[in-house]
């Protein structure tokens, strides 16, 4: 089975690698792009012990990888992403299972003082304070929907979609659409398709892994 890959990663990415682990064809066709354009030292070098450093994707852990040692306590989102911290020498404190949302419900819950970081995406939600913490949103990079070779329809049996955004910039296809989730499925939805599949967890194996068991099944 083909499978389009439609983020922003290299022949060896973590998707396409669990694609072919799983005995599929990873196609890959970026939809968007990213660009940083903030220098991630600017808002590390301000954090003290007690902070809080928020990347929700492992691009955005990238783009912030060579202060890791200056990253007192990092949260992030789904097992991705923990991975590339860890991977870069950062510490982990926290890792949200589901969305952003959700990891800022849990830092509200936990976290009474101090400065939470979240250099985001253009595209991302600004996050507002809560009492005795100050929380910090900086556009850390730009996500722009990429005018990509539209030839890959007629190429592919199915299309992987990982994020919201990959899902707006693919449009409603006619093919069966592979989500990494339930908020990348509610995108879907918006748009008039109902997912293929829904991954069982947010991770790039777990999709793989249900692409992979649906092609049996089927």
């Amino acid at each position: 089975m083909r499978v389009w890959v439609t983020r922003d990663e290299s022949n060896n990415g973590p998707l396409s690698t669990a694609l072919r682990e799983h005995g599929l064809t990873a196609v890959l066709e970026p939809v968007l792009e990213r660009h940083v354009f903030e220098d991630a030292r600017r808002f590390i070098e301000r954090l003290g012990p007690d902070d809080w450093l928020v990347l929700t994707s492992p691009f955005a852990i990238e783009a912030a990888a060579c202060e890791a040692a200056r990253i007192p306590q990092v949260a992030v989102v789904g097992e991705p992403s923990r991975e590339t911290a860890v991977q870069h020498g950062m510490r982990v404190g926290l890792m949200g299972s589901g969305d952003g949302d959700s990891l800022f419900a849990v830092l509200r819950s936990m976290v009474t003082c101090g400065t939470v970081c979240y250099p985001r995406s253009s595209q991302a939600t600004q996050r507002e304070a809560w009492s005795g913490v100050q929380v910090q949103c900086p556009v850390l990079y730009e996500t722009v929907k990429r005018d990509f070779d539209r030839s890959v329809i007629a190429r592919v049996e199915v299309v992987s979609v990982a994020s919201p955004s990959a899902v707006r910039a693919a449009g409603p296809l006619d093919l069966p659409f592979a989500s990494i989730g339930s908020t990348t499925s509610a995108a879907l939805r918006k748009i008039g398709r109902e997912p293929w599949l829904e991954s069982p967890a947010p991770s790039f194996d777990a999709l793989a892994t249900a692409i992979a068991a649906r092609r049996s099944a089927d």
